[in-house]
């Protein structure tokens, strides 16, 4: 465990927070992808099938549940208690564009061809994409409410800091986990635009992507 990594961790737990607490408290679930939080859901319930057949650490196991509770719940809460407010109509990006091409990924590149290595490689891969509902949501209506682009800035936050948390890794103990590595990039790179504009329009309170964007609208509806 190092800095790079419990920031990494922290970054993430308080992105999910943020947004199980907006939903909470609002009672609204509006300008939430629903489908990006099912894709964690299974980001999620793919990568920790090992609690039930190894032991890290108390930490490890805890945060594993948490995540698990947190991602479920929230799910939970925009597609039964607060259904009412879930916006379908724009919430509308085909993730069959991102489970077959992961699905078929994760047979293909691994580490060891066992059920329990694909389902993690598959969670990896599409961890990398399961947030493109959630900022195609946001292209097509054209802004967000600040306290979802504070979820979306820690969590862009956390995979930055884990790319530093591999990159300290590799130079301190010489391990490369290059799965990772290469999703945690393409993830990073899908959070850029979004970082600038975080900077530059989140004291309005709006935030509005950039209009290329919308090119991807009449493809992914």
């Amino acid at each position: 465990m190092n800095v790079f990594r419990l920031a990494g961790d922290i970054s993430h737990l308080l992105a999910i927070i943020i947004l199980f607490v907006k939903i909470w408290r609002s009672k609204s679930c509006a300008g939430i992808s629903g489908k990006s939080q099912v894709l964690f859901a299974f980001v999620f319930t793919t990568r920790y099938l090992d609690l039930f057949t190894s032991f890290i650490s108390i930490y490890n196991s805890v945060m594993k549940v948490v995540f698990l509770v947190l991602a479920y719940a929230t799910v939970y809460l925009i597609y039964i208690r607060f259904r009412g407010s879930y916006d379908k109509e724009n919430d509308t990006f085909r993730v069959e564009f991102l489970l077959i091409p992961v699905a078929g990924l994760s047979f293909l590149e691994n580490y060891d061809f066992t059920p329990l290595e694909i389902l993690w490689t598959f969670s990896i891969y599409l961890e990398s994409v399961a947030i493109l509902p959630q900022l195609f949501m946001i292209t097509k209506t054209g802004e967000a409410e600040s306290i979802t682009t504070h979820y979306l800035f820690f969590l862009g936050l956390y995979r930055a800091l884990y790319l530093a948390n591999w990159i300290w890794r590799y130079y301190e103990e010489g391990f490369l986990d290059q799965i990772a590595v290469v999703s945690g990039v393409v993830q990073t790179i899908f959070y850029c635009d979004f970082f600038y504009l975080y900077f530059t329009k989140v004291t309005i309170h709006v935030l509005i992507l950039p209009s290329p964007c919308h090119l991807l609208i009449p493809f992914f509806s």
